[in-house]
């Protein structure tokens, strides 16, 4: 596991502004209440087992080979001084391949990607590339954002999390709660947490967790349509707690299961360019 942080990822910020008005509505954000995601649900709650609620969502997923979606990304970390946004690519090939390629006015801002073992992330604008190993903790990180490109392919596969030793499940009317939990050497961590709603089978929220139980990462997600046989979210929201940094992405032309390149998870790194490597 990881979590390493990125100088400067984006090279511009647009901060958002509105007019006043007479009368203010206070609403609370998706981190605090998904009641809305809900509410926007038609039809009958289904009654599962928790083997069925995850052969339901394992199936779902084994559905996704590839994918391939042009996306619209807004970034907010500390450092950003606001809403950051760009447009971009994402990549994605199953179980933990992905590449995420951002840029603004024709100017790449960044290139991270992961082929499951290893993480690379370019910044142009620092002519710096970071690197590490996707199954360590790196306790030395770059200074900036926290963002990581192991848990941004988590967003497209479930079944790591479904993987652990025990799963238990919370049954309310209209969602399901899956908490997914680790007994390895003798200690028992909860390993992630997946809110389903009982009509679709859609998850509508993730979150997975440090050993010390600490929330690592947490996703909504929205606007499910289905692309061939996969079911799909248009909208995902992500943030990551510990470094107060999220990202907020729109899937557009969404192509799925074309065969991808493996060559395009191992990106070459270009001349000139300082790699930094994250230790342990």
């Amino acid at each position: 596991m990881k979590l390493y942080r990125i100088q400067r990822l984006f090279l511009f910020a647009i901060v958002l502004s509105g007019c006043a008005s007479t009368k203010t509505i206070v609403q609370r954000s998706i981190w605090e209440d998904t009641s809305t995601i809900l509410n926007s649900k038609e039809g009958k709650a289904q009654n599962l087992s928790i083997q069925e609620i995850k052969d339901v969502l394992i199936t779902n997923n084994s559905k996704l080979v590839t994918l391939r979606t042009k996306a619209k990304i807004t970034f907010i970390s500390p450092e950003s001084k606001g809403p950051v946004t760009c447009t971009g690519l994402i990549l994605y090939e199953t179980p933990n391949h992905l590449r995420a390629i951002g840029s603004k006015l024709a100017t790449t801002i960044f290139d991270m990607s992961t082929d499951g073992n290893n993480f690379w992330v370019h910044i142009p604008s620092e002519k710096k590339v970071y690197t590490g190993s996707c199954n360590a903790l790196h306790k030395e990180n770059s200074a900036g954002i926290g963002i990581s490109p192991e848990d941004m392919a988590l967003l497209f596969n479930f079944k790591d999390i479904l993987g652990s030793e025990r799963t238990l499940v919370e049954i309310w009317p209209y969602y399901w709660v899956v908490h997914a939990i680790d007994t390895n050497e003798g200690k028992t961590n909860l390993k992630g947490k997946l809110l389903i709603d009982r009509i679709n089978a859609d998850t509508f929220r993730c979150e997975t967790f440090y050993p010390d139980g600490t929330v690592r990462l947490q996703a909504v997600f929205t606007n499910y349509f289905t692309f061939e046989t996969c079911r799909l979210p248009q909208r995902i929201d992500v943030r990551w707690p510990l470094y107060n940094t999220s990202l907020g992405i729109t899937l557009s032309d969404i192509v799925v299961n074309n065969q991808l390149d493996p060559k395009i998870f191992t990106p070459a790194i270009p001349n000139g360019v300082e790699i930094v490597y994250l230790k342990n």
